[in-house]
């Protein structure tokens, strides 16, 4: 799909941002746009399948480096709208999160009116690349930096609480999980699961009980609606007007090797490791704790998937081998 040579958009994403446009946005009356450039950017929209939708993307994306923090998160935005009617987010992931690291710097220097107000155009099209796009998480979450200046960003209140929460997400990270009673060893692979251990005992214990079999360590069956929730499966309306006084629990008891027992508030990441993997330990349930998902782990967004699957239950020889490495032999 070919489009015109985009002169009138090409000079607005390089053209400073003016007052009036700022004031015009700032006070509820949308974006204001030049005619010509109304024309182009209709074209480059009105692709109508994925491959079409895609280079309208490209050929946005081309325009964003170098462009006015304004009218280039603009072009974001617009990317983003394209990628939720079908576009492949990768076509413009990187550009648009390569604004998204001047946003966060112009944020951090000076958080006058025009940043905050790019800011709401950048953010979410940002949400809905990375939301979409497991490797760029995986990517992204690999620099410090980002993750240094979104907490002083959220401590500051100058970007929401979820943006941070994306770039936590563990992506194809593989957990190990050792039943001392049965003398049975697992391996799950977590995708897009949130930085505390409430979501993934939600999504794991179902996985546990879907491969083992009802009753597994004299386990209860899980809440359908509490896993639909953790996954972020098709919800609705209702669902998510029902998760206000939805609640879950756990199943069985979380530990691991030395540690009586592994809060849910803790992070994945704390978890100790064998051969680089993160370790946990099942058994028959305790103590009782219970949570709200909506509060633990609210929705982030609603193309974001979470999953915690079996990957590979070992034989008896590896989980004899793998108990006994613990000191669980």
């Amino acid at each position: 799909m070919g489009f015109m040579d985009m002169r009138a958009l090409r000079e607005f994403s390089q053209a400073e941002t003016g007052a009036a446009e700022i004031e015009h946005f700032a006070s509820g009356h949308g974006i204001w746009l030049p005619e010509d450039v109304r024309a182009e950017l209709a074209e480059v929209q009105s692709g109508a399948t994925a491959a079409e939708l895609t280079a309208g993307v490209v050929s946005l994306r081309n325009l964003m480096p170098g462009g006015d923090l304004f009218h280039t998160a603009l072009l974001a935005l617009l990317c983003g709208t394209m990628v939720e009617r079908g576009a492949d987010p990768g076509a413009a992931i990187d550009a648009t999160l390569e604004l998204l690291t001047r946003q966060l710097d112009a944020l951090a220097e000076k958080p006058d009116e025009l940043t905050r107000a790019a800011g709401q155009l950048s953010l979410p099209a940002a949400m809905t690349m990375l939301s979409r796009s497991k490797e760029t998480r995986k990517r992204w979450r690999e620099r410090p930096a980002i993750m240094d200046r979104l907490d002083q960003l959220e401590e500051d209140e100058l970007v929401p609480f979820w943006l941070r929460e994306m770039f936590t997400l563990h992506d194809d990270v593989e957990l190990l999980v050792l039943d001392p009673k049965n003398r049975r060893a697992f391996e799950f692979r977590l995708i897009g699961v949130r930085d505390r251990l409430y979501h993934c005992y939600a999504l794991l214990q179902d996985a546990l009980l879907r491969h083992a079999g009802p009753g597994y360590l004299d386990a209860e069956p899980v809440d359908p609606a509490a896993v639909r929730y953790a996954r972020n499966d098709r919800l609705t309306r209702e669902d998510h007007a029902a998760a206000a006084t939805l609640m879950d629990h756990q199943r069985f008891h979380f530990a691991y090797p030395g540690v009586g027992f592994m809060p849910g508030s803790g992070s994945p990441s704390e978890l100790p490791t064998l051969d680089g993997k993160p370790l946990l330990t099942v058994a028959p349930k305790g103590i009782h704790f219970n949570w709200r998902p909506s509060n633990m782990y609210g929705v982030l967004h609603e193309a974001l998937a979470s999953s915690v699957e079996l990957t590979h239950e070992f034989d008896s020889a590896e989980a004899a081998a793998l108990l006994s490495r613990c000191g669980l032999a």
